[in-house]
């Protein structure tokens, strides 16, 4: 009775360690790096999957998204599947200098005394039925501009028909 006991312990042992690993290491999502146009303000779309998007592109093993100046980018990369999302978000000047922007997963986090700067916020991932058929299309979605704009940022972002892309 105690071998069988000992040996359903150590399975169960054994796949909680395969379940974390799956979790914590095997199903990590690629880190990535958007790079905004300077002074844009107002919803970035991403579509994955695309035919006529732009090319995957990768520097030390971190997507690239480059985000043009209408903010919706069309990309052959797929979704970024996985646990421990790892983003870096940029202002780009035409010249190529970076300034670092902030991500809010929870604006009511944001000190009273940062309700003017501008972040980014609003992050989601989103997917829509194809109305020309076949699979599900697939979007990372977010919005860039002041906190205290939040409200009516997002609800810009709400109204927006990602059919249509």
């Amino acid at each position: 009775m105690l071998i069988v006991l000992g040996v359903l312990i150590g399975a169960i042992v054994i796949a909680g360690i395969f379940v974390l690993a799956n979790w914590f290491v095997f199903s990590r999502a690629e880190a990535e790096v958007h790079l905004i146009p300077d002074g844009y303000v107002g919803q970035v779309v991403i579509a994955f999957d695309r035919d006529e998007g732009t090319p995957e592109k990768y520097e030390n093993k971190t997507r690239v998204y480059e985000i043009p100046a209408i903010g919706i980018l069309k990309s052959k990369f797929p979704r970024n599947d996985g646990t421990h999302h790892i983003w870096k978000f940029y202002y780009v000047k035409a010249d190529g200098t970076k300034r670092d922007l902030p991500y809010f997963l929870d604006l009511r986090e944001v000190p009273v005394a940062d309700r003017n700067i501008i972040a980014v916020y609003a992050l989601g991932s989103v997917s829509a039925p194809s109305n020309r058929g076949g699979r599900d299309m697939s979007f990372f979605t977010y919005v860039v501009g002041k906190v205290s704009d939040s409200k009516s940022l997002i609800a810009e972002q709400h109204k927006t028909n990602l059919n249509d892309l």
